[in-house]
């Protein structure tokens, strides 16, 4: 296996025992995008979340709320409509929203994740990691780092199964920036943009959330 992101992570978590081998067997393969788990699907509203959270400028969200909805008015498939018409939920719920309270103080400053390693080896398998943004702050005189991971699925997960996100993101950050940073347990935040609901690291370590990513890795490493 050379990589597996945590969505699939948790679709694997979520097989029978049966179908587990089958179903890692079928990531290796080339496959059709499906209608709402392929890559672009949601890429038209996170990707304008993820640039309003870097600039703290909600006009992105408003342009694309224009460059959506015509799209929308030019589509005349129903399922590409639907996908439009979902990503425009999406925008209008954080049209009005202060992007900066998720930055933790005024020392804040987004940090450029070129050159970091996205895949990262958790329990021996190969765990691809791609956060919305990484920024810095400093507190107490230490300099600390942490990421926010907009997440969208349309039958949703639970708050065990963002808590994976969260896990992820902390060892990601850990393992890309941990030499110059420590790594705030707070603001390892993912969010749930369907929701507008946020979880993070620290609920794992506080045990609101269970930490289910562990044994699921190793279920995945036992069945490859």
């Amino acid at each position: 296996m050379k990589k597996i992101s945590v969505k699939n992570i948790i679709a694997f978590r979520r097989k029978s025992d049966k179908s587990r081998k089958t179903f890692l067997k079928s990531l290796d393969k080339v496959k059709a995008i499906d209608s709402e788990s392929g890559g672009n699907y949601w890429v038209r509203s996170l990707s304008a979340l993820s640039s309003t959270f870097k600039s703290n400028d909600n006009q992105h969200i408003k342009d694309k709320i224009e460059a959506v909805s015509d799209d929308f008015a030019k589509s005349k498939r129903k399922q590409t409509k639907d996908m439009y018409q979902r990503n425009l939920d999406i925008l209008f719920n954080y049209e009005n929203f202060d992007f900066s309270t998720w930055y933790p103080n005024k020392t804040f400053k987004i940090l450029e994740k070129a050159n970091k390693k996205s895949v990262i080896e958790i329990n021996k398998v190969p765990v691809q990691v791609l956060p919305s943004q990484v920024f810095t702050f400093t507190k107490n005189k230490i300099d600390y780092v942490g990421a926010i991971w907009f997440v969208a699925k349309l039958d949703g997960y639970s708050k065990a199964e963002f808590g994976a996100f969260a896990e992820s993101l902390f060892i990601y950050l850990e393992n890309n920036f941990s030499k110059k940073y420590q790594v705030s347990y707070e603001n390892c935040l993912v969010v749930d943009v369907l929701n507008l609901a946020e979880v993070n690291y620290q609920m794992i370590l506080d045990r609101t959330i269970p930490a289910i990513l562990g044994d699921t890795l190793n279920s995945i490493r036992e069945n490859l």
